[in-house]
């Protein structure tokens, strides 16, 4: 779902049960940090993680459950809050169906999807059920074997002419094994293949359930007030092995990373507009509560066994925030927006780990911040349906509470961020949109939480800017033609010219593709997307490989049944889909007790060295192989 969104771009590594890594304006936003996703206006991202600070994801989405995809750019917005530097999208999920639907896929690699969604008509109510169950073996040589479970249920209800009260509830559950990241150097010595994997006991099982209760009023015909309020149950245990034997020669550096949590928080929103002469005025106040309990640790294991804790802790997060939005149309050619956002974080964290006392630090501890977030906009239009915006905003995200309470870790709450945005849209050429924005975006640092390790890793502060261009032809009245460019730059700012790149901070993505839906019933979509080399390392001494991919579609409904059949990968492509500089030992290279000897890594890759002056293993890229043309069909019946 998230492909349609200009310029964002998505990677998947260890399974289809893990979140997905994001990408958006020059930030690698790992699995959310920078990039705020919503489902009916839900948050998704979840701090102080146990694999990454705002890890986001959306497996326990029905994606055709979803009427539109909503999203915003950059810290300008005051209803975008923690998380929301780089983008926002939320995903709204459909009230209702006009006809109900069961639907069956079947595809390589052993896949297996099925669709129910039932849409029955009540008087009063609009009821709404819908189950997915999805099973894959994937194409690695260590089958994947996701097996996933998706239930949806919904309920609206008018009170009147203006009130309606909604309640959902979501659950959902999935287990997998990972689909590995593997050294480079495994692969070009013969080594592995390149669907290899090192560690058949990686993989991972997680559940999230949820319910949500939302009441929209209209007092007046200017009024309006949303009232939501949401729960969710989630508990997390991945096991990953991402270095093999650099730690423990013996019994290889396999962890499992758990994270069980409930999460309560509400909504409020009132919005109302007023004219004055020929100016209208339109004011909108938010309220926003939150609470995360958190109970997350960090094993050494072997094989799914535990061997030694290395991290655990009881978390509670809480965030209140305000904000006032104000839109002023005084004229028909141009409008502004003024807003500002309050934000007050509080951290409590108690370290379970009883050893930690012989580090003489302890992880445990309070925090608190109060962060104000100042957001404008101008928008010019010059000429009749076109365009000329402004945008500034201050925002930020949060970092992981435990960095925020150790003394040792020295890490602030929150990393601000500011933006600045000069664009132009217009469609004063028929049947013609095109759009394109310069944008930079400044953050304080890159504090990170290395789940990993279960340390904090800091860095300095960084700016990005780049540019955008979108463009949307209407070829027929049944097919369009679009582009989307994306054009980044990213550096460290104490550090510019001089080895400042951000590691994995992609340079240029690009998508595009033809789309049609004819009155016969027949659509279909063929599509292109990419993105260009980007450095591994700050240096550029590993360089994470491009690609470019080719998807189609094609479909056909007669009257109660619909066929389609989507191939991904058409030109079957040989990519690299996540990738990282790691540094990694196989079985047999040099010991890691000792200095590393001459040629102890091969060309390409260079040794490293641990605190003690021994051999730690080679930093190489790392990466999971991208899937190979892969074919899917689908029955639909509706009813």
């Amino acid at each position: 779902m998230l492909d349609v969104v200009p310029g964002l771009f998505l990677l998947q590594h260890a399974g289809g049960g893990k979140a997905n890594q994001y990408f958006l304006r020059g930030f690698d936003a790992d699995h959310g940090t920078d990039l705020a996703i919503h489902v009916d206006g839900i948050p998704v991202n979840l701090p102080s993680h146990g694999h990454g600070q705002g890890y986001a994801d959306l497996h326990f989405l029905i994606p055709e459950l979803v009427e539109r995809v909503e999203v915003t750019k950059g810290p300008y917005f005051p209803d975008q809050g923690d998380f929301a530097t780089a983008g926002a999208v939320n995903l709204v999920l459909r009230k209702h169906f006009d006809e109900s639907s069961l639907s069956a896929t079947g595809g390589r690699f052993g896949t297996l999807r099925l669709v129910g969604i039932a849409s029955p008509k009540l008087d009063g109510f609009e009821p709404l059920l819908a189950g997915e169950i999805h099973a894959t073996d994937g194409p690695n040589d260590i089958k994947e074997r996701l097996r996933r479970v998706n239930l949806f249920a919904r309920a609206t209800h008018k009170i009147g002419d203006r009130a309606e009260l909604g309640l959902a509830a979501t659950s959902y559950a999935s287990q997998w094994n990972a689909s590995n990241q593997i050294p480079l150097r495994a692969v070009r010595s013969g080594q592995l293949g390149f669907f290899g994997g090192l560690d058949p006991t990686d993989g991972g099982g997680t559940a999230r359930h949820s319910a949500y209760l939302t009441l929209e009023l209209r007092p007046t015909d200017t009024d309006e007030v949303t009232l939501v309020g949401y729960a969710i149950k989630y508990d997390f245990t991945l096991y990953s092995n991402f270095t093999f034997f650099s730690e423990d020669p013996a019994r290889g550096d396999q962890i499992q990373q758990s994270d069980d949590r409930l999460v309560f928080g509400a909504k409020a929103r009132y919005h109302f507009h007023r004219t004055l002469g020929p100016a209208l005025f339109s004011t909108t106040f938010g309220l926003d509560v939150r609470r995360d309990s958190i109970e997350n640790a960090l094993w050494h294991t072997a094989s799914r066994e535990r061997l030694e804790q290395r991290t655990h802790a009881q978390i509670d997060q809480s965030t209140s925030s305000l904000f006032v939005q104000e839109d002023l149309v005084p004229t028909g050619w141009f409008r502004a927006m003024a807003g500002v956002r309050a934000d007050y974080l509080a951290f409590a964290v108690e370290d379970r780990l009883e050893d930690l006392a012989t580090t003489g630090t302890s992880g445990s501890g309070l925090a608190q911040k109060l962060i104000v977030s100042p957001k404008a906009s101008a928008v010019f239009t010059p000429l009749p349906r076109t365009d000329l915006y402004l945008d500034f905003g201050a925002g930020y995200h949060s970092n992981d509470a435990r960095s925020n309470v150790s003394a040792k870790a020295n890490a602030t709450p929150v990393t601000r961020a500011l933006g600045y945005e000069l664009g132009v849209r217009t469609g004063i050429v028929p049947r013609v949109d095109l759009a394109a924005a310069l944008y930079l975006i400044d953050l304080d640092s890159e504090t990170v939480w290395v789940g990993d390790q279960g340390t904090t890793e800091q860095s300095g502060a960084t700016r990005r800017y780049g540019a955008e261009f979108e463009a949307r032809v209407q070829i027929a009245p049944w097919m369009y033609a679009d582009l989307d460019v994306t054009l980044n730059h990213g550096e460290f700012v104490h550090n510019a010219g001089n080895g400042a790149a951000i590691a994995l901070a992609p340079k240029v993505t690009y998508s595009g593709g033809l789309s049609a839906r004819h009155p016969s019933g027949a659509y279909g979509r063929v599509s292109l997307r990419g993105i260009t080399d980007r450095p591994a390392t700050a240096d550029g001494f590993l360089v994470a490989e491009g690609f470019s991919l080719v998807d189609v579609t094609l479909g056909y409904r007669y009257r109660f049944v619909e066929v389609a059949v989507a191939v991904e990968n058409l030109l079957d492509a040989r990519w690299r889909e996540a990738q990282f500089a790691t540094v990694t030992r196989l079985s047999g290279e040099a010991s890691t007790l000792s200095p590393p000897p001459p040629g102890a890594c091969p060309a390409g890759t260079r040794a490293s060295t641990a605190s003690s002056g021994n051999f730690a293993g080679c930093e190489d890229l790392a990466f999971t192989p991208g899937a190979p043309l892969g074919v899917q069909a689908t029955v639909t019946a509706y009813f």
